[in-house]
C-alpha cells in the first residue's frame, strides 16, 4: 500500500486556532487544519508554508512540530505531520475550503473532524499555545 506524506498547520491567530471546512471532493464538509501533500522536492516545513499560501493566501511561521498521525485509507496510508504555526501576514482568501472559523482549543470538539485527527485535537487541549 502506498504511503503519502501530508502536512497540516495548526495556525494561531489572535489566541485562537484557524480551522477550515473542505469545499469539495473527498470528505467534503469536514473541518480540518489546512495543509496538503508534501512534494518530492520540498521539506515538510516548506510544504506547510506553500500549502497555506495556496489555500488561504496567508504567511505563517512554524513554531514547532506537534505530532505525526497515521491515517489508513482504503487505497493508501497518510502520514499527517502537524505543525504549530503563528500567523504573520495576509488576509484569508479561501481556495480549497468554503468556510473557516477561529476557535479556542476547547471549541474544537464542537466541529466535525476526521477520526484520525483526534490525537491532534487531544494534544491541543493539553498544551499551551
Amino acid at each position: 500500500m502506498k504511503t503519502k506524506d501530508i502536512v497540516c498547520a495548526v495556525i494561531c491567530m489572535d489566541q485562537r486556532l484557524l480551522i477550515a471546512k473542505r469545499s469539495s471532493g473527498v470528505h467534503e464538509n469536514i473541518w480540518e487544519f489546512p495543509g496538503g501533500k508534501v512534494e518530492p522536492e520540498e521539506t515538510r516545513e516548506q510544504a506547510v508554508a506553500r500549502e497555506i499560501r495556496e489555500e488561504l493566501e496567508l504567511c505563517v511561521d512554524i513554531d514547532r512540530y506537534l505530532t505525526t498521525i497515521q491515517d489508513n485509507r482504503e487505497d493508501c496510508t497518510l502520514l499527517v505531520h502537524a505543525y504549530l504555526c503563528r500567523y504573520v501576514s495576509g488576509e484569508i482568501h479561501l481556495h480549497a475550503h468554503h468556510e473557516y472559523a477561529l476557535v479556542t482549543p476547547r471549541e474544537l470538539y464542537s466541529y466535525q473532524f476526521e477520526a484520525a485527527d483526534q490525537p491532534i485535537l487531544d494534544m491541543l487541549q493539553e498544551n499551551a499555545l
